[in-house]
C-alpha cells in the first residue's frame, strides 16, 4: 500500500513539473532550463527579456510546445488506377 501511495505522489509531482514547465499562451516564449515561458507578444519583447543570457532562447509557441506543423497523416492512401479490360 505504501508503494502505491509513493508512486502516486511521484506521479503527481511529475505532472506538476510538466504543467509548470510551460506557462502562458502568448505567441512567443522564452525557453530556459526551467521550461518555456510563453508570455511575450513579440519576438522583440522576448529578446529584451532574455538579455545577454546564452542559456535562454526565444522561440514561437508552436516550437516551444513541440508542434511540427506536419499535421495528421491522411486517413487512406491513394491507390493506383487499375487496368481496364477492353
Amino acid at each position: 500500500m505504501r508503494r502505491i501511495v509513493g508512486l502516486a505522489v511521484l506521479a503527481l509531482a511529475a505532472l506538476a513539473q510538466i504543467a509548470h514547465a510551460q506557462t502562458g499562451n502568448s505567441p512567443f516564449c522564452l525557453q530556459t532550463s526551467a521550461g518555456a515561458k510563453c508570455v511575450y507578444m513579440t519576438m522583440g519583447d522576448c529578446e529584451r527579456a532574455r538579455g545577454n543570457s546564452s542559456a535562454a532562447q526565444c522561440m514561437t509557441q508552436a516550437d516551444a510546445r513541440g508542434a511540427t506543423g506536419l499535421g495528421e497523416p491522411p486517413g487512406t492512401r491513394p491507390s493506383l488506377p487499375t487496368a481496364q479490360e477492353p
